[in-house]
């Protein structure tokens, strides 16, 4: 089905036609305004390139309506590319993520139990604990969530809070209880890692009380310069992080980082959000640390991996969004801006003084804007296992619900890059939260493992520090699993538990066992 005739199908669902869209159009907005939808607009559909402005889009929604989100889908702009591709991207700083789920009408893959009763290995593949079963809207998901967490991408310049965090892990942050968390920090560098905002800058760290109302930025494990911070001037503490997504492909490395401490000196503190638009624009860039060379230079990333070259924004262009008032006649140069400096969509528009109720309307039919149906997903689940999936409540998936209190959707889209897996699938995933005495730091408090099942061919020595060791899980002749780091020698599998946290490796053991895969990521609580 072209456009032009999708779009008159879903105006008929509304009783209208092109004309008269246009005629509301002029007797609500007048047609001298952005607003106002042209007779020819029904030409300009049958244009492969052709795509409204914002306004128009808008006019649209409030005409028909339907959805913001929905219309955009319409005309090929699907908003949760923006907190897929944050997410993807590396930052120079620590960034805030957009943690925002934009379509809440699609559906999302579900899971039923295969098993009555928990799990009676401390490790085991998540297959054997969970199938496929009938997808659920986004919204309804969203709606048993039981509390709202931050959620930010670690900085490849932020290092107060290694090694417990590394650069490129996806962290979760809790809220609440700031003044309770404040309150038992000692002389002493804190257990807990806290993300402040300090001026235009995020950092992670540990913190310490130097007197009754001056903390400092700190390390627990490496000499670098403390920064001194005022409370309740300086600085902003948004919580305590509780959780993390790490990758633990690439090697983690520490260096030092002064960008806090020449930010410092000439920004502002902490404040509400901006008002204006070049505002908004303007500090948000500056909160990713990025150039204008630098940002650049993503846009064209973004581009590609979208493939339209209007997503691309020269060095001048966004020189000049520094200083406008108006978004951007492009709606690929809005949703770009958005991905490159962590803005919200919505945030965006109301900056721009377009007034905007994100939820506000209907949702556009699935069979107009081709969400996969549930009855689809189920088709393609029961074809993958063999057989039809019956739900059943059980305590292995309410309680791991319960436990972490929000699902995170917006990381649905992103999990194959998440995990460095082409095809991510459930049969990647292991289940660790039973084991409860595990061999390797990463491993304390974790709940599940990605895995890559054809790396199988462990180094042959081991390194010293535990966050440059690469981790495999491998299968024993009893069939339990073991996860840690291990090197294979004259054809046996040895492995090097870590005691505690210690950054030496304990005395190494020989394991009758065979090698299934590489861990790619670990999702774990911090302890």
């Amino acid at each position: 089905m072209d456009r032009a005739k999708r779009i008159r199908q879903i105006l008929s669902t509304r009783g209208l036609t092109l004309y008269e869209v246009s005629q509301r159009s002029a007797e609500v907005f007048g047609r001298s305004s952005r607003y106002f939808i042209p007779q020819h607009f029904c030409y300009n559909l049958s244009v492969p390139s052709f795509r409204p402005d914002i306004h128009r889009i808008l006019a649209l929604s409030w005409i028909t309506n339907y959805r913001v989100c929905d219309w955009l889908a319409i005309f090929g702009f699907h908003l949760d590319d923006i907190p897929r591709l944050r997410l993807l991207a590396a930052w120079p700083q620590t960034v805030v993520l957009d943690s925002s789920v934009y379509d809440q009408n699609a559906w999302i893959p579900w899971f039923a139990e295969r098993l009555r009763n928990a799990p009676g290995s401390s490790i085991t593949p998540l297959s054997r604990i969970l199938k496929r079963a009938t997808p659920k809207r986004a919204n309804e998901m969203l709606a048993s969530n039981r509390a709202n967490f931050l959620y930010a991408k670690v900085g490849h310049g932020d290092n107060f809070a290694f090694p417990r965090l590394v650069p490129g892990s996806i962290i979760r942050v809790d809220t609440r209880h700031v003044d309770t968390a404040l309150s038992s920090i000692g002389v002493s560098p804190s257990r807990q890692v806290f993300l402040v905002e300090h001026g235009l800058l995020f950092k992670l760290g540990h913190l310490r009380r130097t007197s009754e109302h001056r903390i400092a930025l700190c390390s627990s494990q490496f000499p670098f310069s403390q920064i001194a911070l005022t409370l309740n001037r300086e600085v902003r503490i948004h919580g305590v992080v509780d959780a993390e997504i790490r990758p633990v492909l690439n090697k983690p490395t520490c260096g030092v980082d002064t960008s806090l401490a020449n930010v410092s000196r000439q920004a502002s503190p902490a404040s509400d959000s901006p008002k204006s638009l070049n505002h908004l624009i303007r500090s948000s860039r500056i909160k990713t640390g990025f150039s204008f060379r630098q940002a650049s230079a993503v846009s064209r990333w973004i581009a590609d991996l979208l493939a339209d070259p209007l997503y691309f924004t020269a060095i001048g262009t966004l020189c000049d969004y520094e200083t406008i008032s108006v978004p951007p006649r492009h709606i690929q140069k809005i949703i770009s801006l958005c991905i490159l400096y962590g803005i919200g969509f919505w945030d965006f528009l109301r900056a721009s003084n377009l007034q905007v109720e994100p939820l506000a309307g209907d949702p556009i039919p699935d069979e107009f804007i081709f969400r996969v149906g549930a009855k689809a997903l189920q088709r393609s689940h029961q074809g993958r296992d063999g057989g039809e999936s019956h739900e059943m409540e059980t305590a292995f998936l309410s309680t791991l619900i319960n436990q972490w209190e929000e699902l995170p959707l917006f990381i649905k889209d992103s999990l194959d890059s998440i995990s460095g897996l082409k095809k991510f699938s459930l049969s990647d995933v292991f289940w660790v939260g039973g084991d409860l005495h595990p061999i390797h730091p990463y491993l304390l408090n974790a709940s599940l493992l990605a895995i890559n099942r054809r790396a199988k061919q462990p180094p042959r020595s081991p390194e010293k520090a535990f966050w440059q060791q690469p981790l495999y899980v491998a299968i024993r002749r009893n069939g339990s699993y073991l996860c840690g780091a291990c090197t294979l020698e004259m054809g046996r599998l040895v492995v090097y538990p870590y005691a505690d946290s210690s950054m030496l490796p304990g005395p190494p053991r020989i394991e009758d066992a065979e090698v299934v895969g590489q861990v790619t990521a670990v999702l774990r609580r911090l302890p």
